[in-house]
């Protein structure tokens, strides 16, 4: 346990997941952070701390290599006028201002309040770009012409075949991720990777979801995603090989595809980053929101 902001918070691990999933049924979330699996993977990254405040409201915090101390993540649940006082308290009394991470444009609507004592910025780059599920199933229309294109050139060119996602298929995801890591070395990039090893080492105890892309019997596109909330799901990872044209786009349809037959309206697939690239493609599937994610800093 470790003393925060006046309550004990304990590591977050696989253990509490059905608690962070009850949370989140009853007070589903609009951000991809907020998925049980999203938390539980990458705890294992950025070290994620839980408590329960009151019954029905859950903190958590991360740590950051670079700061001193941790970096309050939005309160889940119900977020009482006594609670909120009682943070600031104690917020006041940290060396450096407290910081809230991944709020939401909800959160800071719901609790103006709460949020007019911290200066709050949406980060553009952090952004989770939101699509309608039946738009990336079907690419309908002129606006999708060269994803269709490209999709019938991968067809044309490579023998592919899909199939479900699941735990025995560990060393095939990494295989792919290690061909992606080998042509960039950023921090990201490796911190990614140990959240991917976390997720397929606990895929089926967190109840994942996920697709797997064979040419010729060889790994060459996964990916894996969970619900976020009743009508939205959250890719958490897609991975194709480089050297192989139009892989990214079979995979991004056939995992909207299964979506789709899951009966959800919405994918959320995450943020940019800032990378211009990645941007540039998040937008060309033509999100139908960008959904706002909030810094907050205590102002002193």
């Amino acid at each position: 346990m470790t003393a925060f902001l006046g309550f004990p918070f304990a590591p977050l691990e696989i253990e509490q997941r059905a608690l962070v999933t009850d949370f989140l049924v009853r007070h589903p979330q609009p951000l991809s952070d907020y998925s049980s699996a999203s938390l539980c993977v990458w705890s294992s990254v950025f070290h994620y701390h839980h408590a329960v405040a009151e019954p029905d409201t859950l903190l958590l915090y991360a740590r950051v290599a670079a700061d001193p101390q941790p970096r309050l993540l939005q309160p889940l649940g119900r977020f009482s006028e006594p609670l909120q006082e009682t943070l600031l308290a104690h917020a006041r009394k940290l060396p450096t201002p407290l910081v809230i991470e991944s709020v939401s444009a909800e959160f800071v609507a719901r609790h103006p309040a709460f949020v007019a004592h911290f200066h709050a910025i949406a980060d553009r780059d952090s952004a989770n770009y939101v699509y309608q599920t039946e738009d990336l199933a079907a690419l309908t229309g002129s606006r999708y012409a060269k994803k269709r294109n490209l999709i019938q050139q991968a067809t044309r060119f490579y023998d592919w075949r899909i199939e479900p996602l699941g735990p025995q298929h560990g060393e095939e995801c990494l295989e792919v991720g290690d061909d992606i890591a080998a042509k960039r070395t950023t921090l990201t990039l490796r911190q990614e990777g140990q959240a991917l090893a976390t997720a397929i080492r606990d895929f089926a105890a967190l109840g994942l979801r996920g697709l797997l892309l064979h040419i010729d019997d060889r790994p060459a596109a996964f990916s894996i995603y969970d619900r976020l909330n009743p009508t939205t799901a959250v890719v958490l990872f897609e991975r194709a090989l480089r050297d192989k044209k139009g892989l990214y786009q079979v995979i991004n349809q056939e995992t909207a595809r299964a979506i789709a037959a899951q009966g959800l309206a919405f994918i959320n697939r995450e943020e940019d980053l800032g990378d211009p690239g990645l941007r540039r493609a998040k937008l060309s599937y033509h999100p139908v929101r960008l959904e706002a994610k909030h810094t907050l800093t205590l102002r002193r």
